[in-house]
């Protein structure tokens, strides 16, 4: 009897594509949605992955659009937050009521407040239609250090860490956290579970905050924003504002402000998504990375000067706020 797990990924930019080729290689069968000239690209010349170590992959998996695949085991979506509740009734198509559902997502997640009744994260879930549809129990939230970018061939670089942290979005639900991790036992990807993710998840949500706006404002890689004189305060204070806000919702990050400096001053001569966002002409995730945590820090009664001043440099700068002049 088969037992093997209908595996999906919903999206193939570079974290997609990077999953999604990862288990591939690994021997597991894996269907791509994508849509455009991405399905086509993928269709006819398979996930090409570029490693760091300068080792080139090229795998087949099955390319399909959301419409041309049965309800699956395991989704992982890999959509920018901004692209989620316009691919909503798409993903609807093949998640299935035991479907276990794998967010690969940006800032404070849709699921963030469940299983208890509260207010969307409207950043992110404006309608709230996507805490509404989506049981969460059978979600298993992530946190993502999988650092890679998608070159103008359609093939993606790997430039760095390969690391995931997952737990379930109801704490202490962790058998689909277990099936999940289970998944990258035979991958490079490191993958690390916990019955809690929300520490976890504060912690990488402020990196990305005081990193990825600034990136873009300062054209500046993480190297630089860590080391210049000029820009790590600004990082600095960004960091501690959403501290403070984690912790106002009763939160302490994983890490502590010294241990995010440190991680940060590892970094290498890398852009952030954001900025490579913003060289492609693509929208910012400022909704999920930025807003979500503004929004968290408003009902807290928590200032964000130093952030939320950075967030309108970028939004201006992107032309997302262009059209309030």
């Amino acid at each position: 009897m088969n037992t093997a797990h209908r595996i999906c990924v919903m999206g193939a930019g570079a974290i997609g594509t990077m999953v999604a080729a990862r288990l591939a290689l690994a021997g597991k069968e894996v269907t791509v949605v994508a849509r455009g000239a991405r399905l086509l690209d993928i269709a006819a010349n398979g996930l090409r992955m570029r490693g760091a170590d300068g080792t080139n992959h090229t795998v087949r998996v099955h390319a399909r659009t959301a419409g041309d695949v049965e309800p699956q085991d395991i989704v992982f979506i890999a959509l920018k937050s901004g692209d989620l509740p316009a691919g909503f009734s798409d993903l609807l198509r093949f998640v299935g009521s035991r479907t276990l559902l794998v967010p690969l997502i940006n800032g404070i997640p849709w699921w963030y407040r469940q299983p208890h009744a509260a207010a969307p994260i409207t950043a992110v879930d404006p309608e709230g239609a996507l805490a509404a549809a989506f049981d969460p129990y059978r979600i298993v939230g992530s946190v993502v250090f999988l650092t890679s970018a998608l070159a103008a061939d359609g093939a993606i670089d790997v430039r760095g860490a390969e690391r995931l942290i997952l737990g379930p979005a109801v704490s202490g639900e962790i058998a689909g956290t277990r099936t999940v991790a289970a998944l990258f036992e035979d991958t490079p990807i490191e993958v690390r579970t916990v019955s809690d993710l929300r520490p976890e998840l504060w912690a990488k949500v402020a990196l990305n905050l005081a990193t990825n706006p600034l990136s873009v404002v300062a054209d500046a890689t993480l190297e630089q924003q860590f080391h210049s004189p000029s820009l790590r305060p600004v990082v600095i204070s960004a960091l501690e504002e959403a501290i403070r806000v984690a912790r106002a919702h009763g939160i302490e990050p994983s890490l502590t402000l010294e241990q995010m400096l440190e991680i940060g001053g590892r970094a290498g001569p890398f852009y952030t998504s954001m900025a490579q966002d913003y060289r492609r002409g693509t929208p910012l995730e400022l909704g999920a990375i930025c807003q979500s945590v503004f929004d968290l820090a408003e009902e807290a009664g928590v200032a964000m000067p130093v952030a939320r001043l950075v967030h309108d440099l970028c939004r201006f700068r992107s032309g997302q706020g262009r059209s309030e002049g």
